[in-house]
């Protein structure tokens, strides 16, 4: 069984986080939410969305790019089982992980209603990260399509009707973006929405405020962002984050993992998956999928690849 407070509701914070937060050490506390995983140590869990900074306790790690502005150009972290595929799309049986991490992935994705859909047919629980709707007007990531906040345990979803939703109040919160940082330092967890959801409590509880909405507009990389983004700063943030992981990851365990035993094609849903050389293979359909330093790409086969 999953470690759930009163059978239903999951523990929001570690003890040590909690009593940093009543010590006012809110910085400290959020940046520990990186260690804490409400799970037991048998437990399977996936990181959807995983990046250049993966959560510790991940066991599997999904990410639709290589390498890509959404996430400042910061090359793809894959130190254990790994595949690229999109969220909408797992390549994933279902039931197959106990947890799954979604963090600040849902907010880029074109279509919220197959992304928290299929985060809950592969996963008996999770753990979502975002934004809050009020710091994303006020920050305006181009590269996000979603404005979400909470609601009595629901999440609230607004499709973005452009990269930048509200020029006027971008336009005044240029005064006040040098200090924003300094805002977000000290109440992290005033500017996040963090959601856990199992299904003993009946799933993800979510609303799309505008869902005859359709995406006419697309976030464009560009090499000017890859330039200022891929610096010193976040090359000594990528080699303390690569330690943290190898002193607290289940490194042992996640050598051991059999990626194939929880995969299935993306078009026939068959798990008779057999590789060959640097091509993993459908004996049922024949659908093909390449393997790149042994991680699998199922992302050629989604449709809508603008999508997270």
């Amino acid at each position: 069984m999953l470690n759930v407070e009163n059978k239903n509701i999951f523990k929001k914070e570690s003890f040590l986080m909690h009593l940093l937060i009543r010590l006012g050490l809110n910085s400290l506390a959020w940046s520990l939410r990186w260690l804490y995983c409400p799970v037991k140590k048998t437990d399977l869990v996936l990181e959807v969305g995983s990046g250049g900074s993966p959560y510790f306790r991940a066991n599997i790690l999904c990410d639709a790019y290589l390498n890509t502005g959404e996430r400042g150009f910061v090359p793809l972290v894959s130190d254990r089982p790994t595949v690229l595929a999109f969220v909408e799309n797992l390549p994933f049986k279902d039931s197959s992980f106990d947890f799954l991490i979604a963090s600040h992935v849902l907010e880029h994705s074109m279509d919220p209603d197959k992304f928290l859909s299929e985060i809950q047919r592969v996963a008996k629980a999770g753990y979502i990260e975002v934004p809050d709707a009020f710091m994303e007007r006020l920050t305006n990531y181009k590269a996000h399509r979603l404005e979400i906040s909470e609601e009595n345990n629901c999440l609230m979803i607004r499709k973005k009707t452009a990269s930048t939703v509200d020029i006027d109040l971008e336009h005044l919160f240029g005064k006040a973006k040098e200090i924003f940082p300094n805002w977000l330092t000290k109440f992290p967890f005033h500017f996040h929405v963090r959601y856990y959801w199992n299904r003993q409590t009946g799933g993800i509880k979510y609303k799309i405020l505008n869902p005859e909405y359709k995406f006419d507009w697309q976030y464009q990389d560009s090499e000017s962002t890859q330039k200022a983004n891929i610096n010193l700063k976040i090359k000594i943030k990528q080699f303390v984050l690569k330690i943290f992981r190898v002193i607290f990851s289940q490194n042992k365990r996640n050598k051991l993992i059999n990626i194939f035993d929880y995969l299935v094609c993306l078009d026939c849903k068959n798990d008779k998956l057999n590789r060959i050389d640097n091509v993993l293979v459908c004996q049922s359909c024949g659908k093909q999928y390449l393997i790149h330093n042994n991680i699998i790409d199922f992302t050629n086969n989604y449709e809508n690849s603008s999508s997270r």
